[in-house]
């Protein structure tokens, strides 16, 4: 475990992301929405892998790419999460230590494999991804160092954590611990399908220990209803929810203490690949509550690390982040 203090600690599933271009029609054919994250299991992934021809494997996860880019932005950072004693889970281990950042949590050692997420990528540059939670799956508090999280200021959860068994209470009790501390809870939707999956739980987080939420326009529909961007807003204004919805190519929506700062998008004339733009915009976002920046600014960063990252094919950064914030004088 971590001695010193890391300032922005992630938590998520541990997964190692696997590439493939497809066309609208071999979603159709093969059957998976769109644009949607759909969980699979270790024969349907297999079958899967047989269909596709895979151009690019990464270490990933949602958290884990958001806590790469708050890396690459200068923050000590760090991140909770399951792999097996696998060559996978070597892969995201060596891959995380690389980036200097800290891995936390026990690894599994039983039969399950490293988890992995098939990303189905069509030519408009929307991913469809399909995940194999694998050991991701066996996370627990025990995976929980106290002290480090008293220690942190930002605790970064994706919402796909719970839909492993004892993610939701592994999830509240870090929120304990962190908050003994005087750090910030930051939790993100992650899916439209994962909010409806876990409806009860994501409120009862909202209700609770969250001080801030992060969503896209979709997800952010599927927890608060509504037609509109307008209707989410006066639903988090009228809750007192603080949060963050993107909307791609719009740019964002910050909404903090019931003010509300719009974000212009940064200009991406031939986006490659839309995969982890939304992490990014989070790495982004995150840096700048970190270091107590103003909301325009969090949100200006976060563009910028999104306009980054789908000019190329990948979830996380390519660059420095730290040089892009210094050019665009948001240091």
């Amino acid at each position: 475990m971590a001695t010193e203090q890391i300032d922005i600690i992630g938590i998520g599933a541990a997964l190692v992301d696997v590439f493939a271009d497809v066309t609208d029609a071999d979603l159709a054919r093969l059957n998976l929405p769109k644009g949607a994250m759909t969980l699979i299991d270790t024969d349907a992934s297999q079958a899967l892998l047989s269909q596709i021809n895979i151009h690019t494997s990464t270490a990933g996860g949602s958290a884990a790419n958001t806590i790469a880019g708050t890396a690459s932005l200068g923050i000590s950072s760090g991140f909770i999460g399951k792999v097996a004693t696998d060559p996978f889970g070597d892969v995201f281990a060596k891959d995380l230590s690389a980036m200097n950042i800290h891995l936390l949590g026990q690894p599994l050692t039983n039969d399950v494999p490293t988890g992995k997420c098939i990303v189905l990528i069509t030519p408009d540059a929307e991913r469809t991804m399909n995940t194999l939670i694998g050991a991701a799956a066996f996370i627990t508090p025990d995976d929980l160092d106290a002290e480090v999280l008293k220690q942190t200021k930002v605790f970064f959860a994706e919402g796909y954590l719970f839909d492993s068994p004892q993610g939701a209470e592994t999830f509240f009790t870090a929120c304990d611990m962190v908050q003994a501390g005087g750090g910030k809870v930051v939790l993100s939707l992650s899916d439209s399908f994962c909010v409806e999956r876990h409806l009860d739980t994501f409120t009862k987080a909202l209700d609770g220990p969250v001080d801030m939420i992060m969503c896209n326009d979709a997800e952010a529909k599927a927890m608060f209803g509504g037609t509109s961007i307008d209707d989410q807003l006066n639903a988090m204004q009228q809750k007192n929810i603080d949060g963050v919805i993107t909307r791609s190519a719009e740019g964002a929506v910050i909404v903090m203490s019931n003010l509300v700062t719009e974000i212009a998008a940064e200009t991406v004339e031939h986006p490659v690949d839309l995969t982890g733009a939304g992490d990014q915009f989070a790495a982004g976002f995150l840096s700048g509550l970190a270091l107590g920046k103003s909301m325009e600014n969090a949100g200006q960063r976060g563009a910028i690390a999104a306009a980054e990252v789908i000019k190329h094919v990948g979830p996380r950064p390519q660059v420095n982040l730290q040089d892009l914030i210094a050019g665009a004088n948001l240091a």
